[in-house]
């Protein structure tokens, strides 16, 4: 029972990358949109190709929610977008 705990914990445990993605959100409130834009269309790519490796190894619930925050990325990057052009009318 123990051993399944400490596999858990390790499961939920950050990696470097993960702890440095998060501290920027923390920041992410004054970085200028156009970082933010940026930010986005990099989860874009990724959670896209990780998407297409989950349904390629047959886990069609993990592609689906990857997918979705492909689209939710998508979606900040347009309205990221959008406000960067109507500011510079």
């Amino acid at each position: 029972m123990l051993g399944a705990s400490s596999a858990l914990l390790g499961a939920f445990a950050m990696t470097g990358l993960a702890k440095s993605l998060a501290s920027q959100a923390d920041k992410s409130f004054d970085a200028p949109r156009q970082d933010q834009a940026e930010l986005a269309a990099y989860i874009v790519e990724m959670t896209g190709e990780l998407a297409r490796l989950a349904g390629d190894a047959g886990l069609p619930m993990l592609a689906y929610f990857l997918n979705l925050a492909r689209v939710e990325a998508q979606i900040a990057v347009r309205e990221t977008d959008r406000s960067v052009l109507q500011r510079g009318m």
